[in-house]
C-alpha cells in the first residue's frame, strides 16, 4: 500500500541479500510491523521519540544522544532495546541487507526529507553550536587527543584550520561552510535511494509538513497520534528564514550537491 500524501515511493529494485555485522535503523516495530529509517537534521529525533511509546518488547529500538537543554526544548529519554547489531543514523541498503528481503517487502518504511537549502543551514548550526568551526589550535589539539577514533571530523577540523591560519579566512561563516565543508556533511541520498537512484522506502514526510504528515504515518501504521516534542532545534536561534543565509555562489553550490533531492521531491529555494 502505498500513500499518497507526503511523497509516496514507487518502489525499488532487488538487491542482493548479505550478511551484515552492523545496520543502523532507529525503529524496527515487529509489533506494527514498519520501519522508521533517521536521516541527519531532519526532526527524526522527535519523532523517534513520539513512536517509543507504541512498541512492543520485541521492536528493535536504537539509542539516542541524552536531553541537553541547550539544544532541546523539550525534555526526552530514550531507552534502546533489542539493539545488538543496529545503530542510530542508517542507510536504505544496510537496513534492507540486515532484515532481509521478505520482511523489507512486508512491512511499512518511512522517513524524513528537508528543503535542502534549508537543511544545509540547519547542518551549519549544528556543526557551529560548541563554536567547532571556531576553535583555535589548541582548542584544536585537545579535541584531537580526547577523541582520536573520530577520523572525519577531526580531518575537517585540520582544513578549518589551514584555511584559517593559513588563508586567513573566516571560517565561522555561512559561506565558508556551504563552499569547503560540504563534503563532510553529504546528503541523505543513501537513506532514500537505492544504488540505482531509485527512491527506496514506502513513505517519505516532508519537514515542511511535519506534523501532519507524521499523522498520516501514523494512521498507514494503525497507532495513536500525538504532537511532537521540539528537540536538538535549539542551536538555530533566533529562527531567521534560510534564504538570508545565501548569496548566488553558495545557493548553487547547494543546488549541485542535492540535485537529485530537488529533482525527485521537487524542491526549489523560496524566499520566505
Amino acid at each position: 500500500m502505498k500513500l499518497l500524501a507526503g511523497v509516496a515511493s514507487p518502489g525499488s529494485g532487488g538487491l542482493p541479500v548479505t550478511d551484515s555485522k552492523r545496520s543502523r535503523v532507529v525503529i524496527l516495530s515487529h509489533r506494527w510491523q514498519y520501519l522508521f529509517l533517521k536521516p541527519r537534521k531532519v526532526a527524526g529525533t522527535s519523532l523517534q521519540v513520539a513512536l517509543l511509546p507504541h512498541c512492543g518488547p520485541d521492536d528493535v529500538v536504537t539509542g539516542l544522544t541524552k536531553y541537553r537543554p541547550q539544544n532541546d526544548r523539550d525534555w526526552y529519554r530514550c531507552q534502546p532495546q533489542n539493539n545488538r547489531g543496529h545503530r542510530g543514523h542508517g542507510t536504505a541498503a544496510e537496513v534492507r541487507r540486515r532484515v532481509g528481503e521478505e520482511l523489507w517487502g512486508r512491512y511499512f518504511k518511512f522517513s524524513v526529507i528537508r528543503n535542502p537549502w534549508d537543511l544545509v543551514v540547519s547542518q551549519y548550526h549544528w556543526a557551529n553550536r560548541d563554536d567547532l568551526l571556531g576553535q583555535d589550535i589548541t582548542a584544536c589539539l585537545r579535541r584531537f587527543l580526547r577523541y582520536p577514533w573520530q577520523l572525519r571530523k577531526n580531518w575537517m577540523l585540520l582544513r578549518i584550520l589551514w584555511h584559517r591560519c593559513v588563508r586567513g579566512a573566516d571560517t565561522g561563516t555561512f559561506p565558508f561552510f556551504a563552499e569547503y565543508l560540504l563534503d563532510y556533511y553529504p546528503p541523505n541520498d543513501p537513506h532514500y535511494f537505492d544504488p540505482s537512484g531509485d527512491l527506496s522506502l514506502d513513505f517519505y514526510i516532508r519537514y515542511e509538513h511535519l506534523q501532519p504528515d507524521y499523522e498520516l504515518a501514523c494512521r498507514r501504521i494503525g497507532i495513536p497520534c500525538s504532537v511532537l516534542p521540539s528537540l536538538k532545534s535549539k542551536s538555530r536561534e533566533p529562527r531567521i528564514h534560510y534564504s538570508k543565509y545565501y548569496d548566488s555562489r553558495t545557493r548553487a553550490l547547494v543546488a549541485r550537491t542535492y540535485r537529485r533531492h530537488i529533482a525527485l521531491f521537487g524542491y526549489r529555494f523560496e524566499t520566505e
